[in-house]
């Protein structure tokens, strides 16, 4: 599951070891905005150490790497990928190209390393430009290796001189919220998870919760992670209840009963059911099983 992506400063060996206690599910390790220019060539290898001889008990490991168009992308790539991580976060994509940049850079290094085609992965943080977030729809189609998107604001707001992002109540304005909303769209069309960006005020639970519910209403996944204080509200709020998931199968059974009767439309506690609802039954049911609960 992706329900919880927690960012680990590349090169911080106590952050490091404290997040293999935590219950994310996966583990990013950066390379860009935790890591000053003069010291990006020196973490690289410590990042590699990490995914060759930690144990990351079951959780994805993805590496943050810098943005394509910058001198250290290829260097993030060549040292790191040795460790054989699951994938790796590219940020700030302005264009499918240069998602395909990234793709034919992992295809020439799995085949020196002799590891399987395409399986390193890409999430793309897709919305960090305002090139990026116009681009939205083919940057999501642009490679088999894309396995999720996520979006960010806080570059697209400095790019575009954005004042704020949010309301008195915490809300995003409407840049941001069309950047979300994008993100979900596009994911979905290109049939890839959509993980939901950072929460910053690591220390108001309560918003992180609502607004963990409303990226569940949307579609999304998961979120993203910045302090370890985050993870057990994001994972809880990401994960079916049990009952959600007793009703999504009951409802699968009845529409397997009626469509033995040959219905593919019936009325089911008081509302019509037909095939949409079927697809979201079977979605929160994946869901649940892989969470457990089923």
């Amino acid at each position: 599951m992706r329900r919880s992506l927690h960012f680990v400063p590349g090169g911080n060996e106590k952050m490091m070891q404290k997040s293999l206690t935590l219950p994310a599910d996966g583990l990013i390790l950066d390379l860009e905005d935790s890591v000053p220019p003069e010291l990006k060539a020196a973490t690289r290898p410590i990042v590699r150490r990490w995914l060759e001889t930690l144990d990351f008990g079951g959780r994805e490991r993805w590496v943050r790497m810098n943005p394509i168009f910058s001198e250290y992308a290829e260097g993030d790539l060549e040292e790191t990928i040795l460790g054989r991580p699951d994938g790796y976060m590219v940020p700030k994509p302005n264009t499918a190209g240069d998602v395909r940049k990234v793709a034919a850079i992992l295809d020439r290094l799995e085949q020196r390393h002799g590891i399987p085609f395409g399986s390193t992965r890409l999430l793309l943080i897709a919305t960090e430009t305002p090139e990026g977030l116009l681009n939205i729809k083919e940057t999501a189609a642009a490679s088999p290796r894309v396995a999720a998107i996520s979006w960010g604001i806080e570059d697209l707001s400095a790019a575009m001189g954005l004042p704020r992002t949010r309301d008195a109540e915490g809300r995003f304005l409407d840049i941001p919220r069309y950047a979300r909303v994008m993100c979900a769209v596009a994911a979905s069309a290109a049939g890839v998870d959509a993980l939901d960006t950072v929460y910053t005020d690591i220390h108001d639970l309560e918003g992180l919760r609502r607004e963990c519910r409303e990226a569940v209403w949307m579609g999304f996944a998961g979120k993203t992670s910045i302090h370890p204080g985050q993870i057990e509200v994001i994972n809880e709020v990401f994960t079916p209840s049990r009952e959600e998931a007793e009703e999504a199968e009951a409802l699968i059974a009845a529409f397997e009963e009626h469509a033995r009767r040959g219905a593919g439309a019936f009325a089911w506690k008081g509302q019509m059911m037909d095939m949409p609802h079927l697809t979201r039954a079977r979605k929160i049911a994946e869901r649940a099983r892989r969470a457990g609960i089923l």
